[in-house]
């Protein structure tokens, strides 16, 4: 069997030489009073964008923390009442409609009356936590 031989008498190869490489130097440098204008500028478009639009409520549930809703079962008719009211009187939600009307029952109570329903609501306050 032949072996391979290498022949390292050969002249080695000079290396490319290496072209000298300039610094670069930035088209422009940092400057805080032009970035501080910029976000002005910026910050006052977006002022005026939505000082011109209207702000859409969010869709879905609320975030929690804000309010805390339950579940009220209400007869249909009961419910057409409440409508009722919130169109006649130009209320925003059914809840207003409600809470309104409960208020309005409350300052008619009588003052056994009142004293009853404090201590139920007191019960079924510290029943909830």
């Amino acid at each position: 069997m032949a072996k391979f031989q290498f022949d390292k008498s050969a002249k080695k190869k000079a290396p490319r030489p290496i072209a000298k490489t300039n610094i670069a130097k930035p088209k422009e440098s940092y400057d805080p009073n032009k970035v501080s204008q910029q976000l002005e500028e910026a910050a006052s478009k977006a002022n005026s964008h939505t000082a011109t639009t209207t702000k859409k409520r969010p869709v879905g549930r609320p975030k929690s923390g804000r309010k805390s809703y339950q579940t009220v079962r209400l007869q249909k008719q009961t419910v057409l009442k409440i409508n009722a009211l919130e169109n006649a009187l130009s209320i925003a939600t059914q809840d207003e409609t409600v809470d309104r009307a409960i208020e309005q029952v409350l300052r008619s109570l009588s003052n056994d009356e009142k004293r009853a329903y404090q201590l139920w609501l007191d019960m079924f306050k510290k029943r909830e936590k």
